[in-house]
């Protein structure tokens, strides 16, 4: 069994007594064979699969991905086997000198971190230490020696985060007056001072690699909170003085466009990222707070945001069903749910199949997300007095066959769409309801006379966003008893759940899928829309019609493996 190192002088003295980490001479297969984690028979397949797919490059990478060993269970079995020491990252005494050594995007791909020199050898933790790759990637670029260690994955995503926003915040310049005594010029030199590019590069860069929505600045009393939103979570990723602020926002501003010297009212700006072949579309926000000035940046991936209807989520059945919804020429499709339950995708993904039809597709959005070929976006400014509800009456001049409104917010709009729908147009909307049933009935409460929405609402789709397991490290979950009564399971039936692992970087999902319910409006529904109809009888009809219940179709996702019970009871619909 191999040791537990806390700090560099526990490794030190390891390294005293075993000069070389390097592991002798014997391929993987006869390892993992020898140790009993695997059988002759799944080396044979495994090497078999290698052969007919050598992208996948090396054998732990082909028994990961056949889910004949966890990475967990690989690199602990390598490191006890062969003598390869394990150190836990949280409160090892990493020296700053290596950081300086390995550049943050290069830590950041391949999962490493440096730790310490032991004299002109390099030490450095990742998750697989016997990764000769990148051992060797490492030596090109520090030209030193390099050796590895065992640590988990976790530990090192958030030393890495910890140890270059330290490197970079360290460097930041501090405002030594009050924000509102600074003079233009000053303000200048804050924003292109090189520790503030760096900080801005590195934080916009440690977002995008963790496959990030959203990043938050939030200034309070005496610091400033950063945090990202990753599968629809927002974790805290570190803090920066109170005094740094001026210098990060101010550098924001710039990349998007912004005023500099404005800061009494809430600013919106854009900026493009290139990162290597893939395009990033920044939509920076920025708003006065008592304590300074709040950011929020939002981070559009079109490659991987942009989806067809095969890939949101739904069975076989349902996709079919939407498609028909969507092939009318006239009538109005709404797709609901709460803020970030990926409303604006599916839309997409419905346009995305609608426009190879040569169709006059028209959207009015804001803001404009994605930007698709063939397709005419429309960008709405509340600020002059351009609505929604007006540029869909401008709309209506230029000869659409299909319109897409961004959220129907009011009785106008809402109006509008519907009298669009009964001329001769399909619309497509969002609307911020709780349930398929609930918009109709909200519908009705705005303002749509019952005699209008029977003749236009075609159906409502309502989903919800869950995190998906990682695939690669799915373990039994201990469900609580409280959650199995409400979710109506008996204690018997067994769910699944991510454990943490290299792949999803130790957070146990990797990525989101979507649970939805899709109600018809059928001729039976159309004699239900009256005036004093209930939502329970709206979605009585809706079941009796075919329609699957929002919870229904997440406690499917869980017992397919694909979520965990703790998701499916988060998002349920009483």
């Amino acid at each position: 069994m191999s040791s537990l190192f806390k700090n560099s002088h526990e490794l030190r003295q390891h390294l005293k007594e075993h000069p070389s980490l390097t592991p002798p001479g014997m391929s993987l297969g006869n390892l993992l064979l020898e140790c009993g984690v695997i059988t002759p028979s799944q080396l044979e397949k495994a090497l078999s699969h290698q052969h007919e797919h050598p992208e996948l490059g090396r054998l732990g990478q082909v028994l990961l991905e056949l889910k004949m060993i966890s990475a967990e269970r690989l690199g602990l079995t390598l490191a006890q086997q062969l003598g390869i020491a394990q150190v836990s990252l949280e409160n090892f005494d990493i020296q700053p000198e290596c950081v300086k050594l390995v550049p943050e995007s290069l830590a950041r791909r391949y999962l490493v971190v440096p730790l310490m020199l032991d004299g002109e050898r390099l030490i450095v933790a990742s998750p697989d230490p016997t990764h000769c790759e990148l051992l060797h990637l490492l030596g090109f670029v520090t030209g030193k020696p390099v050796e590895a260690v065992l640590a988990n994955a976790n530990e090192v995503e958030q030393a890495i985060s910890r140890l270059y926003a330290s490197a970079t915040a360290h460097e930041l310049p501090e405002n030594e007056a009050s924000e509102q005594s600074l003079s233009l010029h000053r303000i200048k030199q804050l924003a292109e001072d090189p520790p503030t590019v760096r900080f801005v590069d590195s934080l916009l860069e440690e977002a995008i690699s963790r496959r990030a929505s959203d990043i938050h600045l939030r200034p309070g009393e005496h610091d400033v909170v950063i945090l990202l939103r990753i599968d629809g979570v927002l974790l805290e990723i570190r803090r920066v003085k109170h005094s740094n602020l001026s210098a990060i926002v101010s550098r924001i501003k710039i990349i998007g466009g912004m005023n500099i010297a404005e800061r009494r009212l809430p600013q919106d700006g854009r900026h493009m990222v290139r990162q290597g072949e893939r395009t990033i579309d920044l939509r920076l926000s920025i708003m006065p707070t008592v304590h300074g000035e709040s950011v929020v940046i939002r981070i559009l991936d079109t490659r991987q945001s942009l989806k067809t209807l095969d890939q949101i989520g739904f069975n076989g059945r349902d996709v079919e069903r939407f498609r028909d919804l969507i092939s009318h020429n006239q009538g109005i499709v709404l797709v609901t749910g709460p803020t970030g339950s990926g409303k604006s995708t599916t839309l997409y993904a419905a346009l995305n199949g609608i426009k190879s039809s040569g169709v006059n597709i028209i959207t009015v959005e804001d803001p404009v997300e994605y930007q698709i070929d063939g397709i005419r976006q429309i960008q709405v400014k509340p600020q002059i007095g351009y609505t929604f509800a007006r540029a869909l009456r401008h709309i209506l001049r230029h000869d659409p066959d299909v319109i897409m409104v961004g959220e129907i917010r009011d009785q106008e709009t809402a109006m509008m769409a519907t009298e669009s729908a009964l001329t001769g147009h399909l619309v497509l909307s969002t609307l911020h309801t709780n349930s398929a049933a609930t918009t109709v009935t909200r519908l009705l409460e705005i303002g749509i006379a019952p005699y209008l929405l029977n003749a236009s609402l075609l159906g409502v789709l309502a989903q919800r966003l869950l995190r998906r397991n990682c695939p690669k490290c799915l373990q039994e979950e201990q469900v609580p008893d409280y959650v199995r009564e409400t979710l109506g399971l008996s204690a018997e039936e067994r769910f699944h759940v991510g454990g943490g692992c290299p792949a999803c970087h130790g957070s146990g999902v990797s990525g989101r899928v979507a649970a939805y319910e899709l109600l018809e409006v059928t001729p039976a529904m159309r004699a239900l829309i009256q005036p004093a109809v209930s939502s329970q009888n709206i979605e009585q009809q809706a079941i009796a019609d075919g329609m699957r219940p929002l919870t229904l179709s997440a406690l499917q996702l869980a017992r397919d493996k694909t979520v965990s019970l703790r998701e499916v009871y988060r998002v349920r619909l009483e």
